[in-house]
């Protein structure tokens, strides 16, 4: 699929039909022609009574072309699906399932389940996501306002602990990782961290405010330097961007904190971060992603979601 700059019309007109988007789904999970999932002979013929299968030429066995993609089994056309994709993408604030029903027509249930299957897509795709360099590292708290607040409870109570890394690459921030964690205490946090980072290009060097502490950390032959910041939004100036950009994201789009599916959220956002130089291709990738992502079903996506 070629990635370029489509204005409404001209993504409605490219994806107007189910034969369109069959295409554009053919040839993203074929790029090279068809191979057989099953004994991988390189030739197969489209049913024309079956419009979605593909009949291989060697073992005769037939495969759908939106099987293994998030489009398997979905009631919902491909055209509703593309053009759902398309708004969801484009818009920088990203869309709520309300206003997503609305605009292309749709019930609100199955919005619900297009966009957190297609925020599951999102994150598969940034899973084996590292940061190297110079990264700025520190907690969040996200969920709102607390009920009841006392002063004698802790920062994080009754809150979603976020663990937050972003890239400082100096004059701009680079990738971004937000991961929900159980606990806000450095050595609950050392295995996350240690999961996100890049250890092939040797150590890298980290700013955080060291949890109330002064001293630097090894974490994988990486230093953390753990001293106190005084001006938070000057010495971690990226991770503060991004955690006051996310919070805006969550307030303006959803109106709330969804606390029990927050981590898809955060992936969400985070996958539009990494991408935020390549706005303008968005849901060409975010179509890509859908087809290399496999089936989702619902009793995967009702379940709570923790830190992936």
């Amino acid at each position: 699929m070629a990635y370029v700059d489509l204005t409404l019309k001209q993504f409605q007109d490219q994806f107007s039909t189910e034969e369109s988007c069959l295409k554009a789904i053919f040839e993203a999970r074929w790029p090279r022609g068809f191979m057989c999932p099953h004994c991988e002979h390189n030739d197969g013929i489209r049913l024309k009574s079956r419009i979605r299968v593909v009949e291989c030429s060697s073992c005769h066995r037939q495969t759908s072309i939106t099987s293994q993609t998030l489009f398997h089994r979905s009631h919902l056309s491909l055209v509703s699906w593309f053009l759902a994709i398309y708004l969801f993408a484009k818009d920088k604030g990203g869309a709520s399932a309300t206003r997503i029903s609305k605009q292309v027509g749709m019930s609100y249930p199955t919005a619900w389940f297009v966009l957190q299957r297609l925020r599951i897509a999102m994150q598969a795709r940034d899973e084996h996501l590292t940061l190297a360099g110079y990264i700025e590292l520190d907690e969040a708290f996200f969920g709102g306002r607390t009920k009841n607040p006392n002063r004698k409870n802790p920062p994080w109570f009754d809150k979603k602990t976020i663990l937050v890394m972003v890239e400082n690459e100096g004059d701009h921030a680079g990738n971004l990782v937000m991961k929900l964690v159980d606990s806000p205490f450095y050595e609950d946090l050392a295995a996350v961290v240690e999961s996100k980072v890049d250890t092939e290009t040797g150590g890298q060097m980290f700013r955080s405010d060291g949890w109330g502490s002064n001293h630097v950390a090894k974490i994988g032959g990486s230093k953390i330097n753990m001293s106190r910041i005084f001006d938070q939004d000057k010495e971690l100036k990226y991770l503060s961007l991004a955690i006051s950009h996310a919070k805006r994201f969550f307030k303006g789009t959803y109106h709330h904190f969804c606390k029990v599916h927050i981590q898809r959220y955060l992936d969400e956002f985070c996958y539009r971060w990494n991408r935020r130089q390549n706005f303008d291709v968005l849901p060409q990738k975010l179509i890509l992603a859908s087809v290399l992502h496999g089936h989702v079903t619902y009793a995967s996506v009702v379940a709570p979601s923790l830190a992936a």
